[in-house]
């Protein structure tokens, strides 16, 4: 495998530098032309440091749009930043980012558009487990490589598999690594669950992305806190439209549960009159590795004319603001991006009660929760709202409410800079706090 660190300029002046990225020797550098450690941590005054690691961000998904966006907010309060994967060059990030965000990779590109986490569902389990094996191989080695050549003074690795893979390959970093698993704290198998436990303690800091999974992260790491996602999209009033369009966006994956809301749609169908049949669409927004499979279940299920398949796109806050209800039909989450902007933007959502996220966003007067998997609770919820629009009013204008309160851009970005912060403050003086504050509710953890 080839020891090359790529460097690109930021995905947002992809125009400028769409050509240069095809030349990737114009984007390659040795990491013997880098420091091969740690640069020291700044003085006082001077502003952190900060590289932000997943395995790609070349796909439409809530973790590579949180690193973009995270990367943006802290760039504009002067923060250093950088992003890095293993091998997306600037010109194929898919969300964008700010002029002065640093784009790094790990090796050249081999493969784009879908992570090498995700292995054709066609293929034998066998094979399937050693292409994933060999994906994290690659994906560890590589992130373990922009580690070690970059001066940041704090690395934040986003992904439990994306975390364990890259502290395997550089352990000696962990002093300067902010854990966060963008998952349920029991999301993946037993296998990444114990090296978690191993390698978890022995990092600067942990962040869970809600309050139900922190009591766990606390009992690995002491320093571990809650500090919520938060939608970059806002609104002072509902948009509420007369369609009666119901939106989901999400990867074409198991994960997403996009199976399930096909059968409750189909219900749904079933149970409603004639004439409103024909008015009621589903949109899901997305693609992914089973978009085949999905688009086979639909027709299968005679959906098609009430389904409107849409790829991703960075403009989703015009189809939020076409929906009149929000359904999220996840197996699992960590703090669901598209609920958190759904909510802001005022549409009331349904959700299946899914470990973590929609019971701590969702609150009885801005959506339904129900029953984790219950395709028919999914469906009667969503004839609840679709037959009732001054509900949907009401709903959409109480969660507007409750994400300025609880939710807000403001809050989040505080919390992660006061934590970036406080971990190069501490390696500065060679002690790393204690005791961790609570970012979600401004309290310190016991």
């Amino acid at each position: 495998m080839s020891d090359k660190t790529t460097h690109s300029t930021s995905a947002s002046t992809t125009g400028a530098t769409s050509a240069a990225a095809t030349d990737l020797s114009a984007h390659v550098t040795r990491p013997d032309e880098l420091s091969a450690a740690p640069a020291a941590p700044q003085h006082k005054s001077a502003p952190p440091r900060v590289l932000l690691l997943c395995d790609s961000l070349a796909v439409s998904g809530g973790v590579e749009r949180f690193v973009c966006q995270l990367a943006n907010d802290l760039a504009r309060r002067g923060f250093e930043v950088a992003v890095g994967s293993v091998d997306t060059p600037a010109a194929a990030v898919r969300y964008p980012l700010e002029p002065f965000v640093k784009v790094l990779a790990g090796t050249s590109p081999r493969r784009s558009a879908r992570s090498e986490n995700e292995p054709e569902p066609s293929a034998h389990r066998i094979v399937q487990a050693w292409r994933m094996f060999a994906a994290q191989w690659r994906c560890g080695r590589a992130l373990a490589r922009l580690m070690r050549a970059s001066p940041a003074d704090v690395i934040v690795l986003n992904g439990l598999v994306t975390a364990c893979s890259a502290l395997l390959f550089a352990p000696g970093q962990a002093q300067r690594v902010v854990c966060c698993d963008h998952n349920h704290f029991d999301a993946r198998s037993r296998l990444w669950q114990r090296l978690r436990a191993r390698l978890y303690p022995k990092v600067a800091a942990v962040v869970s992305l809600s309050k139900a999974d922190l009591p766990r992260f606390t009992a690995l790491n002491p320093n571990s806190r809650v500090i919520y996602n938060a939608s970059s999209l806002h609104a002072d009033e509902p948009n509420l439209p007369a369609t009666p369009l119901v939106l989901a966006v999400g990867r074409h994956a198991a994960q997403k549960g996009f199976d399930l809301l096909l059968l409750a749609w189909r219900r749904v169908l079933d149970q409603l009159p004639q004439t409103q049949r024909r008015q009621v669409r589903l949109r899901i927004v997305g693609d992914g590795p089973l978009e085949a499979q999905l688009h086979e279940l639909a027709d299968t299920l005679g959906l098609n004319r009430s389904i409107e398949w849409v790829a991703p796109t960075p403009n989703i806050e015009a189809h939020y603001r076409e929906a009149a209800v929000f359904v999220l039909s996840s197996r699992y989450e960590g703090m669901p991006l598209v609920l958190l902007e759904a909510q802001a933007l005022g549409v009331p959502c349904v959700a299946f009660d899914c470990p973590t996220g929609p019971r701590e966003i969702i609150s009885g007067n801005t959506g339904i929760v129900v029953p984790a998997e219950d395709v028919n609770a999914l469906a009667q919820a969503l004839q609840a709202l679709l037959a009732r629009p001054e509900l949907r009013i009401r709903m959409g204008k109480a969660a507007i409410v409750r994400s300025h309160k609880h939710f807000s851009p403001e809050r989040h970005v505080n919390g992660w800079a006061t934590l970036i912060r406080e971990v190069a403050l501490a390696r500065r003086k060679g002690a790393l706090p204690t005791q961790a504050s609570n970012s979600a509710t401004g309290q310190r953890q016991p």
